[in-house]
């Protein structure tokens, strides 16, 4: 193992309007990048974690901390999933170690991995919670969007705004994300608006433990379990439940261990959607690997930024570039500037 410098660094990356969920509201993306560095080349990754499980940039780089002896001395990616729990410390470490790697043999990051060359991927475009009107107008200045994702949060306001939206964009496939935030009795209120205005996925609508009623219900529309998977252990009660898997890698800790979870989410007979937390461009990339083996694709975070880190992915016309400097090895300086 060759010996490397690790470094850490707080950020805050301002949003351009707050960004509101069910029972959260996000001005920032809060951030921990790491950097390895083995006096040759650079290896770089960020992380936002787990915000819901009481994962801050400060409780990840203190995790972080713990693990810097064994990852200054060497440490690979797969002795990292021994070292690091799920989360965002041990997936900013695990993108890092991936770009390092690349750097080091020259390649790109998606051949170290043994993936095919990556394409352009659709993804949705999120709208935050807020007035009906407020959220149609989203919807309309999203002009590139070609599938949207709408945050609903259990109120009285959730069938105005979807229905606003949808008189606004009846062009595009939508899918509502609850975060937690539904009540049965508001789950069966609102699914016949939901067949009615054509949304074809419902991601999340019950708290974590209070979904076991899904395993009952014959639903009409697919549903995605977020929140309710982290890492292995939920997949036969989400299998149960749910219809998709939303991977995010703040969750289970990086790419790394987000391949393996995607086989294993495959043989369990469950589509497979990558997500986000709030992040730059830095963040999105290992995730956009990961999206080229999923059916849906969630990766919409840099779009909501004041200002992205350089160089930067690229949305055009619906769709999700990562161009080779972004990450990784293309023969370009380091990622921080």
């Amino acid at each position: 193992m060759r010996p490397r410098k690790l470094s850490l660094r707080i950020e805050r990356w301002p949003l351009a309007v707050p960004f509101r969920i069910t029972g959260h509201v996000i001005d920032a993306a809060c951030l921990v990048s790491v950097t390895l560095d083995d006096g040759y080349h650079t290896g770089n990754g960020e992380a936002s974690g787990v915000f819901y499980l009481g994962e801050t940039p400060e409780s990840i780089a203190a995790q972080i901390e713990t693990a810097r002896a064994p990852i200054e001395a060497g440490i690979t990616r797969a002795q990292l999933l021994d070292v690091l729990p799920p989360g965002g410390a041990r997936n900013a470490v695990d993108a890092a170690l991936w770009a390092l790697e690349s750097q080091q043999q020259a390649i790109p990051v998606w051949r170290a991995a043994g993936l095919p060359a990556p394409r352009a991927l659709l993804t949705t475009m999120t709208i935050g919670t807020d007035t009906p009107q407020a959220m149609a107008e989203a919807a309309r200045a999203l002009t590139h969007a070609r599938a949207l994702k709408i945050k609903l949060d259990g109120t009285a306001a959730d069938a105005p705004r979807l229905a606003a939206i949808r008189d606004m964009r009846p062009d595009v496939p939508l899918a509502v994300d609850a975060n937690q935030g539904w009540s049965r009795a508001h789950f069966d209120a609102m699914i016949p608006l939901l067949q009615q205005l054509g949304v074809g996925m419902l991601e999340q609508p019950f708290a974590i433990g209070a979904d076991a009623c899904l395993e009952h219900i014959d639903c009409p529309i697919s549903l995605a379990a977020d929140e309710s998977f982290q890492d292995l252990a939920d997949l036969p009660e989400v299998a149960r439940r749910y219809d998709v898997v939303n991977l995010k890698l703040d969750k289970c800790g990086g790419l790394t261990r987000a391949l393996d979870l995607a086989t294993h989410v495959r043989d369990a007979g469950l589509s497979l959607m990558v997500g986000c937390m709030a992040g730059t461009s830095l963040a999105i990339a290992p995730a956009f690997l990961l999206g080229q083996q999923c059916d849906h694709v969630d990766l919409d975070g840099p779009i909501f930024l004041a200002r992205d880190r350089e160089p930067s992915v690229v949305y055009t016309d619906g769709l999700l570039h990562c161009p080779p400097q972004t990450w990784g090895h293309a023969g370009a300086p380091p990622f921080f500037r």
